[in-house]
């Protein structure tokens, strides 16, 4: 057999082969997988749907409590002025809970469960909200101070009241003891005490990604297009240490403004991160921080306040579920509608509760009055709780107009012991509303169990509920993903934004999903999510709060383009360009799709003609506060006739992944041939050159397979 030899020149031009190919290789490995495409085999995996086993969770036997009015019964010759609160219809339960802890246990048991129910803040005060049957309340400031009482914030017919412990101590310790909860409901326009209803922040926190690629938006800016001139509002809870980022990570300045209870605004940083992405969409956009302690009142002020500064655009990745009728009627979709209907393009996130809602109609085959969630022998809801964070649970029903329907809500242990109990009134009276809420505090991983009792069994029993459970583990027994929207994301004018992952544009599973309890679409869109973040790192910033602002700076660029843009001008562009996922057309889950700002337009300063835009559709809006704002000098509306780039198909991109791996793997093969048949006949430093060649091209194939192949 002839033996193969190579020459040192036919070496180095084989070798130079091999390298040309290693680089194309790397070259189209790289893009096909910063576009998108996938190594076979390495896919993203599916995320798995929340729950657990409901064949493991042990059976409990429910006991009925006794009511507040058997209660009452119990304590009146004792305590006359206790009987008496606990007969008041409108004084929250929480608050006679806390009377009654105070009455058995002393102040030790009243201020455990105050801080346990959530209504102890840190400077020993009960907080509460007073809610007025009229929208003037300066009158009514006044008499409060003079109560001893400190007041937080306050917004048309809500007033937002701390109440220091020392006070209450010293009324109930007194010889002739005069509950203060009784006399502030005993104030002249006060109808009802109530806890704060207190939106939550819609954050989740993963692995890393990356946004502006994804919706093109780095194509805008490319044509200079980044938001120049438009200001841009962020409704938040929280901007702590936004100035360490100013000049970096956010403009070199910006407008804020606090409204509420401020202590959260120094800790929580959510709405930097909201800042951040708003930054990287539209870097020359103006950005103003209007910070709120999630309390209705508080978030009114900070709307008035945007409107005041004129914004063109404002998001918001905050929302409170259950505490509406999430049909565009509720207090903070009416604010959405509001800011609309003074020229803000108002962007929102449509939640984080898909897996943590629960819907069905009130039955009860065994007339127990409870409500059999699965049969007879199991009438409750089981949840899993997280330790030592505030848990949210919320139950309405479909009585919004007379509130005349009465139910009540239990919380028990996995021993059949009640926790707690939420037994608001529901007789038909002016300001009560279809609504039982707990917020209780675990300190375990454990199960629990919740119980919706037809008070009395007076209730028509053809009721429909909705209950939230936030956060903890639903059983998928349980979960009803449709119609898990938070508020404002239900209101008409409000532009709602779900989440997907940014890198394969799969749907989180914890996004909200619509229609509205009046049967609209929602949400509108939606965008990328877990995505880079500064403030979060080395977390990734995650769930519809992350979405939300991508949107947000999309519509800057689009006005900046196109400034005579109105609202809903904006609202269509985004939605038509906009890549279709899912079933065809818009749906409750994606909305149009997926962010997608398309090809940068060329005519900016052309003059165009603004698409009809349809009548604004009332909703009952809050009444003005503040002058509407000037008319804005005309404005550039957005060219008829620019349709989205043809994207490129996700089998395509693949296949330029296999072709780079291709091309990196024969680059190899042929240095290891090379090095084969060269070591019996040449130096040892062109082999050991080759190794090197070899090695580094292993390295680099293994190290994109890796950073593509997704987590």
């Amino acid at each position: 057999m002839n033996k193969i030899e190579l020459t040192q020149q036919q070496i180095v031009i084989v070798a130079g082969i091999a390298i040309v190919l290693l680089i194309v290789g790397i070259g189209t490995l790289s893009y096909g997988l910063s576009q998108g495409g996938v190594v076979p085999g390495m896919e993203r995996p599916t995320p798995m749907q929340a729950g657990f086993d409901f064949g493991d969770i042990p059976e409990i036997a429910i006991t009925p409590p006794p009511s507040l009015e058997e209660l009452a019964v119990e304590v009146r010759h004792e305590y006359p002025e206790l009987a008496d609160l606990l007969e008041n219809p409108e004084l929250g339960s929480v608050y006679k809970d806390f009377y009654l802890a105070y009455q058995s246990g002393g102040d030790v048991a009243a201020i455990a469960l105050a801080r346990q129910r959530g209504i102890l803040n840190d400077y020993d005060q009960i907080e509460m909200t007073l809610v007025l049957d009229t929208d003037n309340s300066v009158g009514l400031i006044s008499e409060l101070e003079a109560e001893g009482v400190f007041i937080k914030s306050y917004y048309r017919h809500l007033i937002n009241i701390a109440v220091p412990l020392s006070l209450i101590e010293e009324q109930i310790k007194s010889e002739n003891p005069e509950l203060i909860a009784e006399r502030l409901t005993n104030l002249e326009h006060v109808i009802r005490i109530e806890f704060p209803k207190k939106a939550r922040i819609h954050q989740r926190q993963t692995i890393v990604g990356q946004g502006v690629h994804a919706s093109l938006a780095n194509e805008w800016h490319a044509k200079d297009i980044t938001g120049k001139g438009v200001k841009v509002g962020i409704l938040d809870m929280g901007f702590a240490g936004y100035t360490d980022l100013l000049g970096t990570e956010l403009p070199d300045n910006v407008v804020v403004a606090t409204f509420g209870d401020d202590d959260d605004f120094f800790e929580e940083v959510h709405g930097v991160a909201c800042a951040e992405i708003v930054h990287e969409m539209a870097p020359d956009a103006e950005l103003y921080f209007a910070y709120f302690d999630g309390t209705d009142a508080a978030m009114g002020e900070a709307v008035e306040w945007l409107i005041e500064q004129g914004v063109d655009i404002v998001t918001n990745s905050t929302g409170s579920t259950g505490t509406s009728p999430l049909d565009g009627t509720g207090f903070s979709a009416k604010l959405a509608d509001f800011a609309y209907e003074n020229g803000i393009f108002f962007v929102t996130s449509s939640g984080n509760s898909a897996e943590n809602h629960y819907r069905g109609k009130f039955s009860d085959t065994d007339d127990d009055n409870f409500h059999d969630f699965l049969s007879v022998d199991k009438p409750y809801l089981v949840f899993k709780s997280y330790p030592d964070v505030q848990t949210h649970i919320t139950l309405t029903w479909d009585d919004w107009d007379d509130a005349d329907q009465d139910y009540e809500l239990h919380l028990y242990d996995d021993n059949g012991n009640l926790l707690v109990t939420s037994e608001e009134p529901q007789s038909g009276e002016y300001g009560q509303y279809p609504f039982e809420s707990i917020f209780y505090e675990f300190h375990d991983r454990d199960y629990y169990y919740l119980v919706i009792e037809n008070y009395d069994g007076l209730a028509r029993e053809d009721n429909t509920f909705d209950l939230f459970v936030e956060p903890a583990t639903l059983s998928s027994k349980f979960i009803v993903l449709e119609r898990s929207l938070g508020s404002p994301a239900d209101a008409k004018h409000a532009f709602s934004v779900g989440a997907v992952h940014w890198y394969d544009d799969a749907l989180e599973p914890y996004s909200s999903r619509g229609p509205t309890n009046d049967g609209r679409t929602k949400p509108e869109i939606t965008a990328p999510s877990v995505v880079d973040s500064y403030t979060y790192y080395p977390d990734a910033f995650d769930g519809t709060s992350a979405s939300t602002p991508h949107v947000a700076g999309a519509a800057a660029l689009i006005l900046e383009a196109f400034p005579d843009s109105t609202s809903d001008d904006l609202a269509k562009f985004l939605q038509e360009r906009s890549i279709d996922l899912g079933v065809s057309g818009i749906d409750n889950i994606y909305g149009a799709g997926r962010l997608n700002v398309g090809v940068a337009p060329d005519n900016i300063g052309v003059e165009n003609a603004a698409p009809p835009t349809p009548p604004v559709e009332n909703a009952a809006p809050p009444t003005p506060i503040v002058d509407m704002r000037p008319t804005s000098t005309p404005r550039q509306s957005i060219p008829p006739g620019q349709e989205p780039p043809e994207l490129s198909d996700d089998d395509v991109l693949t296949f330029i992944v296999i072709v780079g791996a291709c091309f990196i793997i024969i680059a190899i093969v042929i240095f290891a041939v090379i090095v084969a048949l060269t070591v019996a006949t040449h130096g040892g430093c062109l082999v050991i050159g080759c190794g090197v060649v070899i090695a580094i091209g292993i390295i680099i194939f293994i190290l994109a397979v890796m950073g593509g192949g997704g987590t």
